[in-house]
C-alpha cells in the first residue's frame, strides 16, 4: 500500500526552496571553477601547439569535455528552483531506469507564479509521469517540455509519458478507493488547484499508449507591448 503523501508545512516549504538555491549555488561555482582552470588549460594547450604535442592536447580537450559534460548534465534551465527540481526528479528517474527528456525555451517568465506552486505543479507531473512509466508495458520514456507562448502571454507546460491502459484503470478505481494509486489522485488535484489558482486551463488526452497532460498559465511577460 502507498503512503498518503503528507502535505507541506510551511517551514517544510522554506527549507525545500533553501535546497534548491543551494544546490544551484554548488552547481555554478564548479563552472566558475571550470571556467578559472580553463584559462590555465588554454596556456598549456598553446605552448603544446608550439611543441607539436598533439597527443598530449588532446588528451586536455578530452578532459575538458568531461569536465564541462558534468556540469552541463545539471544544467537544464536558467530558473534557479526549477533546474534543482528539474536536476532532482532526472536523478531520481535514473534510479528507476526511467529515460527522462527536457525541451526547455527560454526565456520563461514566471515571475508571476508563486515558486512553490510551480514546483508542485511540476514535481506532481513528473512524479505521476514517472510512476506511469514504471508501470507501462512498452516504456518509451517521459518528454517534459516548457515555452513561452507565441504572443509571450502564457506559459505552456507539457507531459508526455507511456502508460498502460489496463494499470491506468486500475489506478482510476484504486484512486477512488483510496488504495493503490491515491498519491497519483492527490497529485493530479493539487495541480488542478493551482492551475484554477492562476486561471489556467489543463488538457488530457491518451493515445496510441501515450499520455500528455497540457498546462496553459497567464503570465505577464511584457512580449509585443
Amino acid at each position: 500500500m502507498m503512503e498518503k503523501p503528507k502535505s507541506l508545512s510551511r517551514d517544510e516549504s522554506v527549507k525545500m526552496k533553501e535546497k534548491y538555491y543551494q544546490e544551484l549555488e554548488e552547481l555554478h561555482e564548479q563552472y566558475d571553477t571550470f571556467l578559472h582552470d580553463l584559462k590555465h588549460t588554454m596556456r598549456a594547450i598553446a605552448a603544446l601547439a608550439g611543441e607539436g604535442a598533439n597527443d598530449e592536447i588532446i588528451n586536455l580537450i578530452d578532459g575538458l569535455r568531461v569536465s564541462l559534460s558534468r556540469i552541463e548534465q545539471n544544467i537544464i534551465c536558467s530558473h534557479k528552483i526549477l533546474n534543482a527540481l528539474f536536476t532532482e526528479r532526472k536523478s531520481y528517474a535514473d534510479e528507476k531506469e526511467v529515460i527522462l527528456e527536457f525541451d526547455i525555451t527560454e526565456p520563461l517568465y514566471l515571475q508571476d507564479i508563486e515558486d512553490m506552486d510551480l514546483c508542485t505543479l511540476v514535481g506532481n507531473v513528473l512524479d505521476n509521469a514517472i510512476e506511469a512509466e514504471e508501470q507501462a508495458a512498452e516504456p518509451e520514456g517521459i518528454l517534459f517540455s516548457m515555452r513561452m507562448s507565441r504572443e509571450g502571454h502564457h506559459i505552456i507546460i507539457q507531459v508526455e509519458n507511456s502508460y498502460s491502459e489496463k494499470n491506468s484503470e486500475n489506478q482510476d478505481k484504486n484512486t477512488e478507493t483510496g488504495r493503490i494509486g491515491a498519491k497519483h489522485g492527490i497529485g493530479m488535484r493539487s495541480v488542478r488547484k493551482i492551475v484554477k489558482k492562476y486561471g489556467g486551463m489543463i488538457d488530457e488526452a491518451k493515445e496510441d499508449g501515450r499520455f500528455r497532460i497540457k498546462m496553459i498559465l497567464p503570465v505577464q511577460s511584457g512580449w509585443g507591448s
